[in-house]
């Protein structure tokens, strides 16, 4: 039996599939493009592309160390716990 995650996955990478056959490059490309306000001129639309993909790639980075801070303070909070304060910690299953 599959889980759900699997049959998650599959619909989503078919939906992927269908769009990536119906989809050609000149077709997609334009919707990265800067639209009319903030659009300049046209040697400069790549750049601008590439900005906003270099800012994606940062944010994403910043939340990542977030994450890994969160990760690290509770494992020093499951360290004081544990080891110094000698409590227990159980995880046990709902009925």
């Amino acid at each position: 039996m599959s889980s759900l995650f699997t049959l998650l996955r599959d619909q989503v990478y078919g939906v992927w599939r269908q769009i990536r056959a119906q989809a050609d490059d000149e077709s997609v490309l334009p919707l990265l493009r800067p639209v009319a306000p903030y659009a300049g001129p046209q040697a400069l639309s790549p750049v601008a592309m590439l900005g906003v993909l270099l800012a994606l790639v940062v944010t994403s980075g910043f939340a990542l160390a977030a994450f890994g801070v969160l990760l690290l303070a509770s494992l020093v909070l499951y360290f004081l716990f544990t080891e110094v304060l000698g409590l227990t910690i159980e995880v046990r299953q709902p009925f």
